[in-house]
């Protein structure tokens, strides 16, 4: 009997019903569930009707009497909470045996924890925002961040409870660290110098940043922390140390092109092929713009000047574009050849403007990443 038993509990908490308290189920919990359920489904089962009052007896011993002793190794809050959870468990088995005739009348008066559970959930939303408030009175970003995390937990108990909004929002104040972004150095020159229309990096980065939920951290231009009067504590300077956009060069060429070409076959038996030589030239014209820059960020602690980040990220912007013209036999010409005498696309080389952009774009994107991936603001 016992091993049926087993496999019943087994079953039920693989297949069972899927809810936040299902992990918190014994297999005593779930040889009770589905005995009950043998029962709705037929009132008549004898053998689960033997079984169910002993079975819920146990469950009932074990966990009616628990106190928040018993799980010494949480903290006070959350042993309160784990309380209203195993709990938890014995309201369901209560609803699922008032909802079940035949089970009623073999545990015509099965416990009701809804008052021992919003007793319990109290408790711990109480001790969870005493110790919030305890965390707060520290000079400390971590003990305000671990305020927060009190609060919060309070609050998701117990909406609103107290003055915990409040709080939330002080200890986020506290927790918060502030870093400003300024102005990037474009070589030395205003952006405008380069033919932007507006310097789009700063606030980029700002968004970029903000948007990836560092924890308790927030960005901001250095204009928008002097409007708000909001005191930094980290700060990223980009500097572009090189910014070039190249000249355009042409360079012409010419390229000797001989190819044999069957021209017909002889009268001999059999037949051999007869070649004839065909030849070209090909004139290449290459017009071509090498530029490039290196963008140098640094993200340090302003109260002890040590760097988060320091490092240089280089782009690259290669234009070039090659047309071509040919005397002599067509046969000779290769298809590389034909792309470039057919080659119709912008010979217009791209504006300054254009290439700076690109430039920045590209030397942004590595440094975004790097951020992204290995910089921990937090402290």
């Amino acid at each position: 009997m016992k091993n049926i038993i087993l496999f019943i509990a087994l079953y039920f908490i693989s297949c069972g019903p899927s809810n936040k308290l299902k992990k918190y189920y014994t297999p005593e919990d779930a040889s009770v569930f589905e005995l009950v359920e043998r029962l709705s489904k037929n009132s008549n089962d004898g053998a689960a009707a033997k079984l169910l009052p002993e079975a819920y007896g146990t469950v009932l011993a074990k966990r009616q009497f628990l106190i928040a002793a018993d799980f010494g190794l949480l903290a006070p809050g959350d042993r309160y909470l784990r309380l209203a959870k195993e709990w938890g468990v014995m309201l369901q088995l209560h609803d699922k045996i008032i909802a079940t005739p035949a089970a009623k009348k073999l545990v015509p008066q099965p416990w009701d924890p809804t008052f021992a559970i919003a007793e319990a959930k109290t408790t711990a939303a109480k001790e969870f925002y005493n110790q919030g408030l305890e965390d707060l009175n520290v000079d400390d970003r971590r003990a305000a961040r671990n305020a927060l995390d009190n609060f919060n937990k309070a609050n998701s108990i117990i909406p609103g409870y107290q003055d915990v909004r409040n709080l939330i929002r002080e200890a986020a104040e506290k927790a918060t660290i502030n870093v400003i972004v300024r102005a990037a150095n474009y070589y030395n020159q205003g952006w405008d110098y380069w033919g932007f229309q507006n310097d789009w990096l700063q606030q980029q980065i700002i968004s970029d940043l903000n948007s990836q939920s560092f924890r308790e951290v927030r960005f901001y231009s250095d204009w928008d922390a002097n409007a708000r009067q909001i005191r930094a504590d980290r700060m990223v300077e980009l500097n572009f140390t090189e910014l070039y956009v190249g000249q355009v060069f042409n360079n012409r060429s010419s390229t000797k092109r001989s190819i044999q070409i069957q021209t017909g076959t002889t009268k001999s038996i059999p037949p051999k092929p007869v070649y004839q030589t065909v030849n070209a030239t090909v004139f290449t014209n290459t017009t071509y713009m090498q530029s490039r820059a290196t963008l140098e960020c640094r993200i340090y602690d302003l109260a002890t000047g040590n760097n988060l980040l320091y490092d240089q990220f280089p782009g690259n912007d290669d234009w070039r574009i090659e047309t071509a013209t040919y005397s002599g036999d067509q046969r000779a010409l290769t298809p590389q050849d034909w792309n470039r005498i057919n080659n119709n696309g912008n010979l217009q080389p791209p504006s300054r403007a254009q290439v700076a952009d690109r430039l920045i774009r590209n030397c942004y994107n590595l440094l975004i990443s790097r951020i992204k991936s290995g910089v921990q603001f937090g402290s």
